[in-house]
């Protein structure tokens, strides 16, 4: 009865697998396979595949039942259409050579052989030399993170990862997963250097992905930063929040039509206003030269005061010096040797 009815199962599933192929894609991945893209080319051929429940025909998990089996006509056809997808997935110097494979898993496991472990010492020793001296440069942090991610894939991949201890196993993927965070770390530029050294000074270092997490939120802060920092620097904004700052309006007469002046204080309603309307000069401004025209009184009092009358006043104050006459005299003694001394000069 249990056989009866999984016979049952197995035939429904096989006409559902008819059905689907009549709308199944040719190609199940953009990526063509070349003498050196065996990694990515597999990985997106075997996803594909899997979307579309194929995967145990490339890993020999659905060998080919007897012809004479009712199940045989479905498996071939699934079959041929897995074929299909991974002829339609590699190049034209390539198809030649596994066109006539009986299988779909005679095809994969020849192109494994072929180009998946080919010359493994030598494409270890590249993939290491390149990752070594990749440098992020003008590349944004997450591209950079992507590359060096894409190189330990395929390194991962080609290095024999056979283990005999499983506690072993983990203690070399925590130090290899530490490196390469070194690796990541040392290969950011220099103005990456504050957040750089705040992971290295942590007694613990975080693992690779809170390590990218860390710099790539830190390059999105700067790029803020940078765009704000731009916009108030501008010159359009300085100008706009300075004008109007530490200007007064510009006052116009209504009367003479000049302006400097309203018409309370114009000179010519007020013309008194020409000697009490001006103020002390403020020691900001530069003091006024006197026009040519007029005399200091200095230079009238140096006109006027002639030899005999500085010899008398010469006399009087010797007289004064010796008598000691009051404050008052004293002050006009003060004022003539004023005199005499401009005069000397």
């Amino acid at each position: 009865m249990a056989e009866e009815m999984s016979l049952k199962i197995d035939d429904a599933l096989d006409s559902g697998s008819n059905i689907k192929s009549e709308i199944l894609p040719v190609q199940v991945t953009s990526i063509r396979l070349n003498k050196d893209n065996y990694l990515s080319w597999s990985a997106a051929l075997e996803i594909g595949i899997t979307c579309h429940g194929r995967l145990s025909y490339i890993t020999g998990e659905k060998p080919a039942p007897s012809k004479t089996d009712p199940r045989w006509a479905t498996w071939a056809l699934e079959d041929s259409q897995v074929k299909v997808w991974i002829i339609s997935s590699v190049s034209a110097d390539i198809q030649p050579l596994i066109l006539r494979k009986s299988t779909a898993y005679d095809m994969w496991t020849m192109l494994a052989r072929m180009y998946g472990r080919k010359k493994r010492v030598l494409r270890t020793y590249q993939i290491k030399r390149s990752i070594y001296s990749l440098k992020q440069g003008d590349l944004s942090v997450a591209a950079f993170f992507a590359a060096l991610k894409t190189k330990w894939e395929e390194l991962d991949y080609h290095v024999n990862d056979d283990w005999h201890c499983g506690s072993d196993h983990a203690l070399y993927w925590d130090k290899e997963w530490m490196d390469r965070t070194f690796i990541f770390l040392g290969g950011l530029r220099d103005e990456f250097e504050s957040i750089r050294s705040q992971i290295l000074n942590c007694d613990e270092v975080p693992g690779i992905e809170e390590v990218y997490a860390r710099v790539e939120s830190e390059e999105q802060r700067r790029q803020v930063m940078h765009i704000d920092t731009s916009q108030g620097s501008s010159p359009s904004a300085f100008v706009s929040r300075a004008s109007g700052i530490g200007q007064r309006p510009a006052r116009r007469c209504s009367h003479c039509n000049k302006s400097g002046h309203s018409v309370d204080f114009c000179w010519d309603l007020h013309p008194e206003r020409r000697l009490v309307r001006g103020r002390p000069p403020s020691s900001r401004r530069s003091p006024s030269v006197p026009e040519p025209s007029q005399s200091s009184p200095s230079n009238v009092a140096k006109s006027k005061i002639s030899s005999d009358q500085i010899k008398e006043l010469q006399a009087y104050i010797s007289r004064l010096s010796t008598t000691q006459e009051d404050a008052s005299t004293s002050e006009g003694a003060k004022l003539a040797q004023a005199l005499v001394a401009t005069s000397d000069q």
